[in-house]
């Protein structure tokens, strides 16, 4: 049975639970599971699903590390530009700018639908 297999339950529920940029890889004998979570609850609800298949954390072959985001997240509309989001949630452009270099590959070309973490301000 492939770990990916073995572990499905887990990724599942970080999908239900809207984990975001999440990294599911197999590499040497262990699954790598990776992502940020929108809350605690749905980072818990996770590790719930983890715990039922290994309640006493026995296995070795699953690294689990979910993030809880304080950052908030944007949808880009038809008219955005990065200076009008950054000043309209109070952080800067270069924080912005940094915070999305992932999804943001040129800051001068946004599209409608994107999704922009909003970071959370100083």
């Amino acid at each position: 049975m492939a770990l990916a297999d073995k572990y499905q339950s887990v990724v599942d529920a970080a999908n239900q639970g809207g984990v975001s940029q999440m990294n599911v890889q197999e590499q040497g004998g262990v699954l790598y599971i990776t992502g940020v979570a929108p809350s605690e609850a749905a980072k818990q609800a996770v590790w719930d699903a983890r715990t039922a298949l290994d309640p006493d954390m026995r296995e070795s072959d699953l690294v689990l590390t979910i993030a809880v985001s304080d950052e908030g997240f944007y949808e880009v509309k038809k008219g955005d530009n990065m200076t009008h989001i950054a000043r309209d949630n109070g952080v800067s452009l270069q924080a912005l700018e940094d915070a999305n270099k992932d999804v943001v590959k040129n800051p001068d070309r946004i599209f409608p639908g994107q999704k922009l973490v909003i970071p959370k301000s100083s």
